[in-house]
């Protein structure tokens, strides 16, 4: 059976407006399933908790990416977890980038063909995280846009101004088990899985399914080269820029010397002494077509 959890109305209304298409096409096809309204985030842990304990291990989220990572981050077995997406539009991340079609009922016939592909994960101090971990300029953007009254498209473009010239990148030490530490200012680091965030094509060469982490970043230059280099990541062109350093790893640690590392993993700015990633190959099994990268 289809268990179908959607999205808190408090956190993304789209989501009860979509179920009621997936439910009237679900009875037309004589699809066995149940349906699960969250009121809060929180109640994920408790309602995936009830379902397993029927026995159940497929699951649709009709979410975003935030109500995504929740899901597999309270699953503790995923391996007994088959799951499909429907998203609440075509700007969610980890939907867009495996090709998951944004329409509700185009994403659910693709579920229902029941073809089940292996996507990698990456553990982000024990987290599990599908897109990424972005440290510098765009956090330092996020986390001033966030305390703004007005939010809206021309208070993120000052914010995105504003605090892309008044950063001046962060100290870094950056390590992983087969090579060697250094030190470096970085002015933007993007350390992925997926190949977005926030809408934005942060890491194109990224696949999903090889078992590496895609780490690009640049260092701190004067304002309009950090300029430059922003908007070259925000488009996914920094992948050209011979300012661009770029690695495929299975493992990365960073932390600075405040022992105080602030991150956005999967679109949510977190704080953390260190991160220490690494990548869980095949750790998601997912309903869809094949993807192909």
């Amino acid at each position: 059976m289809l268990n179908i959890i959607v999205s808190p109305k408090v956190h993304n209304a789209k989501g009860e407006k979509r179920i009621k298409k997936v439910v009237k096409y679900l009875k037309a096809q004589k699809q066995e399933f149940s349906v699960y309204f969250l009121r809060e985030l929180s109640d994920m842990a408790e309602i995936v908790k009830e379902i397993m304990a029927l026995g159940e291990t497929d699951f649709i989220i009709l979410g975003d990416d935030v109500v995504i990572n929740e899901f597999v981050n309270v699953c503790k077995d995923l391996s007994k977890i088959k799951l499909g997406i429907i998203p609440t539009s075509r700007k969610d991340d980890f939907a867009s980038y495996v090709g998951i079609p944004s329409d509700p009922i185009m994403a659910l016939k693709e579920i229902l063909k029941f073809n089940v592909c292996m996507v990698d994960l990456m553990l982000v101090n024990d987290v599990r995280v599908l897109n990424s971990a972005i440290i510098g300029a765009s956090v330092e953007i996020l986390e001033n846009y966030q305390n703004f009254k007005i939010k809206n498209f021309i208070s993120e473009k000052f914010a995105a101004i504003k605090y892309a010239n008044s950063f001046n990148g962060e100290q870094l030490t950056i390590s992983n088990k087969n090579g060697k530490t250094k030190t470096e200012n970085v002015y933007e680091m993007v350390i992925a899985n997926g190949g977005k965030s926030r809408g934005k094509s942060v890491s194109p060469l990224s696949n999903i399914q090889d078992g590496l982490i895609n780490v690009s970043y640049c260092l701190t230059e004067n304002k309009s080269e950090n300029r430059k280099h922003l908007k070259a990541f925000n488009i996914g062109k920094h992948i050209y820029s011979e300012d661009t350093k770029q690695y495929w790893l299975t493992n990365l640690k960073v932390s600075n010397l405040n022992n105080q590392i602030k991150a956005m993993v999967d679109g949510r700015i977190i704080y953390a002494n260190k991160l220490e990633i690494s990548i869980v190959e095949n750790g998601l099994k997912l309903y869809g077509k094949e993807i192909v990268e």
